[in-house]
């Protein structure tokens, strides 16, 4: 059963954990139970067999009076033959909805269920303001008062010494409105200022006069025939599957929910389930809401695809195994009860702590924002910092552009948590972290270049991740990478083919700044000019070069073939190439190369022809350069 939390359980004394901290099954590799019935409106608004809560739904009543009045129209056209005419009555199939078991208190209440709604709140909200404009039309009428107590109880089921509930509430801001109505306190919606509720509450105050009015339009007998369609010829039918996952999987499997991203259940469990205090409920919403606005970095606002990304990561991290596309609001939820058991974090703690420095991290390196680094101030000025930063603009190009790289943001996000000072430990020193960064670099190239197995380089990943946490600081750091893969890289720096897919390029352009980066720094020049500037790169042995200028000098079609896509003959410029330059003989590109800023571009001008004698050395000194950086 998928859980709710109240405030005596989440203020327990800690040795006594509230029930949602025990361990949850994951979702089955097997068939799983899904029970689905087909059942009148009048079951599910009878007694208190349904009851329902959308309140950690981080999407509100959304309906507008056109999608409201649309349903209404087809019920009535449904029950026309009950209505208009002598024609039998036909069955009227509502779309499915989706729900999910909650707790209950049978001693407060008494025999029945609560559900989450999953997929229907739009309709279950929709239908309750009709039956409520029904009961207030019959409310009305002389000699119906039985009729509209029968709606009355459709609404706010009641049951003798039990405590009173509602059929559906929204979350608690959402559902002033709809509570109201319910609960047939119309007197109080006139000293409401609606223009200052929130959208989902004027949305509903809407609906339901339109419901009132179109009602009120009916006579007596027209409105009996049309409440008697709706309780026992207007069907749903209601799917009760075993775990919130396997709900989730339906709705999604219906091509519904698009909207709404697994993060967006995660966000509902933090703010709401997992948040005793109404107050800290919104703050931590709205404070949500600000950091997955639109990216504002300056304004701490990251985007909804970083805050998703960066729990996605930091749950990784902390379970020690990759998430699943399958299992992510599982594993999210494992992460959340994980810290609630070991450190006692409710909801709201858990977001200033875990969520929010990891979306601001995690947005400030995408963005290479590097400087609002929360421990830029120490760092400033330094040369450690100098050296930080080069290898980070580096890795932030390869995890941006080289797809098989991106799970190293597990471990950068990690070492600028570490670093940052993270949920209150001391900060990582600047000597640690740069040490750390040259491996993750390395480990980077390895993969980009040799391309291990996902299993082989989440081993890799993970046993890094591990040092991290039981590093003692001292400086030394483990090697990434065995003699055996720096062998490997080797080679393959000499023999892959960079020019030859998209891919490759990408990896060559971002490698080569990385060497002109290294070459400024060591001649004092300022090297962060390199990732302010466009980069283009350029084959100097054009791929299809004519004879006339590249026939002397390369005279074999099989050796141009060998080595025009190595990274010996490989540059990058600051202005791309026209077709007619890219295929200039070597004395005419010479001149452009004279005017780059990118040293190893402006020492080939310096060569006096470009055969394979010189592209050989080139690569050589290429290499060795890479070896002097990351000592392969």
């Amino acid at each position: 059963m998928k859980p709710t939390t109240s405030n005596s359980q989440l203020h327990m004394v800690f040795d006594n954990l509230p029930f949602f901290a025990q361990q949850m099954p994951p979702p089955s590799k097997e068939g799983t139970a899904s029970i689905t019935t087909r059942l009148p409106l009048g079951t599910i608004f009878d007694s208190r067999e349904y009851v329902f809560s959308t309140a950690t739904n981080v999407r509100g009543y959304e309906w507008t009076a056109k999608e409201a009045e649309e349903l209404l129209d087809d019920l009535i056209d449904g029950s026309s033959g009950t209505i208009f005419n002598d024609m039998p009555r036909q069955d009227y199939e509502l779309s499915q909805i989706v729900l999910v078991p909650m707790e209950w208190d049978k001693d407060l209440y008494g025999l029945g269920g609560r559900y989450d709604v999953h997929d229907g709140q739009q309709r279950l909200v929709t239908l309750c303001l009709l039956f409520a404009s029904l009961r207030e039309s019959f409310a009305e009428e002389k000699g119906m008062e039985d009729t509209a107590d029968e709606l009355a109880n459709m609404l706010n089921p009641k049951k003798v010494r039990k405590a009173d509930i509602e059929r559906i509430n929204l979350n608690k801001r959402d559902n002033e409105v709809l509570s109201h109505i319910l609960k047939n306190e119309l007197n109080e919606l006139e000293h409401m200022n609606l223009k200052k509720m929130t959208l989902a509450n004027q949305r509903i105050y809407e609906n339901y006069k339109l419901f009132e009015k179109r009602v009120g339009e009916m006579n007596k007998d027209d409105r009996i025939k049309f409440l008697d369609y709706l309780s026992e010829n207007v069907y749903m039918l209601v799917c009760v599957p075993e775990s919130a996952t396997i709900a989730r999987s339906l709705v999604m499997s219906q091509g519904k929910g698009k909207d709404n991203e697994p993060i967006d259940d995660f966000k509902g469990l933090v703010c709401f389930r997992y948040t005793a205090e109404e107050e800290n409920m919104y703050k931590t919403f709205d404070a949500w809401d600000k950091l997955a606005s639109i990216s504002d970095i300056d304004n701490g606002s990251v985007g909804r695809t970083t805050v998703s990304d960066a729990c996605l990561l930091r749950a990784s991290a902390e379970l020690k195994s990759k998430v699943r596309k399958r299992d992510i609001v599982y594993s999210l939820e494992r992460w959340l009860r994980m810290d609630l058991v070991e450190n006692k974090h409710e909801g709201h703690v858990f977001y200033k702590k875990k969520i929010e420095p990891a979306s601001l991290y995690l947005g400030q390196y995408r963005e290479g924002t590097f400087e609002l680094f929360g421990f830029y101030a120490r760092s400033k000025g330094t040369k450690a910092w100098s050296s930080i930063t080069m290898r980070l603009r580096f890795l932030r190009e390869f995890t941006n552009s080289v797809p098989i790289t991106k799970d190293m943001e597990l471990i950068i996000l990690e070492l600028l948590l570490e670093a940052g000072g993270s949920d209150g430990n001391k900060p990582m020193n600047l000597t640690t972290l740069e040490h750390y960064l040259h491996e993750v670099e390395k480990l980077s190239l390895w993969i980009a270049l040799t391309r291990p197995s996902a299993s082989e380089k989440s081993e890799k990943i993970f046993r890094f991740l591990d040092e991290i946490k039981n590093s003692n600081s001292d400086g030394k750091v483990f090697s990434a990478i065995s003699e055996e893969d720096k062998s490997s890289l080797r080679e393959a720096l000499v023999i892959s083919e960079f020019g030859a897919n998209a891919g490759g390029k990408k990896i060559a352009i971002a490698l080569l700044k990385r060497l002109n980066a290294f070459v400024l720094a060591q001649e004092n020049q300022d090297d962060s000019i390199i990732s302010l500037s466009d980069v283009y790169l350029e084959s100097i042995l054009p791929l299809k070069g004519s004879k006339k200028a590249w026939g002397e000098q390369w005279p074999d079609q099989d050796e141009r073939d060998k080595w025009v896509h190595r990274l010996g003959n490989l540059a990058i410029i600051s202005n791309k190439a026209t077709a007619r330059e890219a295929k200039m003989k070597f004395e005419d590109k010479k001149k452009r190369y004279a005017s780059e800023k990118f040293p190893l571009t402006f020492k080939l001008s310096e060569m006096e022809q470009w055969n394979s004698d010189n592209l050989v050395k080139n690569l050589a000194s290429t290499v060795a350069l890479i070896d002097t950086i990351w000592a392969l």
